[in-house]
């Protein structure tokens, strides 16, 4: 299995987990999968609400950080702005949120 299908495996894993009430593993897959720069906005999307839900500003500021280093650098794809324009605008009202 490529890198890209067990990441794929871990978005899908963190969902069921996630229905099921088990946040915390939820998460650890999530933050596996965007250590290793995953190309996907899913893991960085669920990540940062799950954060803004438990009221972690900074894990969420973190994340969102991320996801705009990744999608900065993504090439190829004609989705990629739309997305990276969201998480700029995502990134944005957390740091808001933190200077209140």
């Amino acid at each position: 299995m490529s890198s890209f299908d067990s990441q794929v495996q871990r978005n899908l894993m963190g969902k069921r987990l996630e229905k099921e009430g088990r946040v915390l593993e939820a998460k650890a897959l999530y933050e596996a999968n965007i250590s290793e720069g995953f190309e996907g906005s899913f893991p960085y999307r669920r990540l940062a609400i799950l954060y803004r839900k438990g009221k972690s500003i900074n894990e969420e500021i973190r994340v969102l950080e991320k996801a705009v280093s990744v999608f900065q650098n993504v090439t190829g794809s004609e989705d990629i702005h739309p997305k990276l324009n969201d998480f700029k605008e995502r990134l944005k009202k957390a740091k808001s949120l933190k200077s209140r």
